[in-house]
């Protein structure tokens, strides 16, 4: 039997009650592997807009945040607060990390049996698998499904986890660009089955862009720490906006985004234009 705080986590965020005021409160962060500090007194407020994309260039501290983010590493000093909840993370990481012995309903259930029981567990693995378009390979293992099929079912797996904010840690960047457009679009339509509040962070501009409704830039500031330099929300408030559902690749609106993000990657990385075009083809 699961116990009772169990079942309030599961009914709150089933219930779609801790989506709309889910937080991430970071302040004051400071945090380094050795003597120089990636974040120094470092805060930032996750709130509001969902899904959140951090984007940045390599190095700039974007894995380590969302780590500090899930309670895997540890700040020197400052607090990250997820509204005091427990439970509060769902971690997607660059690899899928399946279980090899275990078929793919095994694998999305583990994390889950002991807090909502087997049975109910599989009830909830089953149903994004379904919504991840895996259902027919709940039995397979594995090493038979391709590396496409095998992230959605670590993302299914992140969604079963009944906590109200998924970590995503550029989930996307190992595939080819139609497999990543199949599996952004997997992600809209788990957001539609159960809303959770996401914060993932990527290198790539038309990531964000195509499912970011609040785009966060991770660049230097003076003293080599990470700082925030681009840090804008967007509305679904037509076809020609860079967060409508149909995300418009041609718009102008869109273009000129991804052209100020490539920009802002530009300085970040300090790489020449020329060397990082960023016009769409038409």
């Amino acid at each position: 039997m699961a116990d009772r705080r169990a079942r309030i986590i599961r009914r709150r965020c089933i219930n779609g009650r801790w989506t709309e005021a889910a937080r991430i409160i970071i302040k004051n962060l400071t945090f380094g592997f050795n003597a120089n500090n990636i974040f120094n007194d470092f805060s930032l407020d996750l709130s509001g807009a969902n899904p959140v994309f951090i984007l940045g260039p390599s190095g700039c501290g974007k894995t380590t945040l969302l780590r500090l983010m899930a309670g895997l590493l540890s700040p020197r000093s400052g607090t990250i607060d997820a509204d005091g909840k427990k439970n509060a993370v769902s971690f997607v990481f660059q690899e899928a990390r399946l279980l090899p012995y275990l078929n793919i309903l095994q694998n999305v259930t583990l994390p889950i049996v002991k807090l909502l029981g087997r049975a109910e567990a599989e009830k909830r693995a089953l149903f994004f698998l379904r919504e991840s378009a895996l259902s027919e390979y709940a039995s397979a293992y594995p090493a038979k499904l391709s590396g496409g099929q095998r992230q959605r079912a670590s993302i299914a797996r992140a969604w079963a986890y009944p906590s109200p904010v998924i970590l995503m840690d550029e989930p996307f960047q190992s595939l080819d660009i139609p497999l990543r457009i199949q599996l952004m679009d997997s992600v809209r339509r788990l957001l539609l089955a159960e809303n959770r509040f996401v914060i993932a962070v990527t290198h790539d501009p038309r990531e964000a862009i195509y499912l970011g409704k609040r785009i966060i830039m991770l660049g230097k500031s003076s003293d080599g720490s990470s700082a925030i330099t681009f840090d804008e929300s967007f509305e679904d408030s037509g076809a020609d906006e860079p967060a409508n559902v149909e995300r418009n690749f041609v718009s102008e609106s869109t273009i000129l985004l991804e052209k100020r993000l490539v920009a802002g990657l530009q300085a970040a990385s300090k790489i020449p234009p020329r060397n990082f075009p960023c016009e769409v083809s038409r």
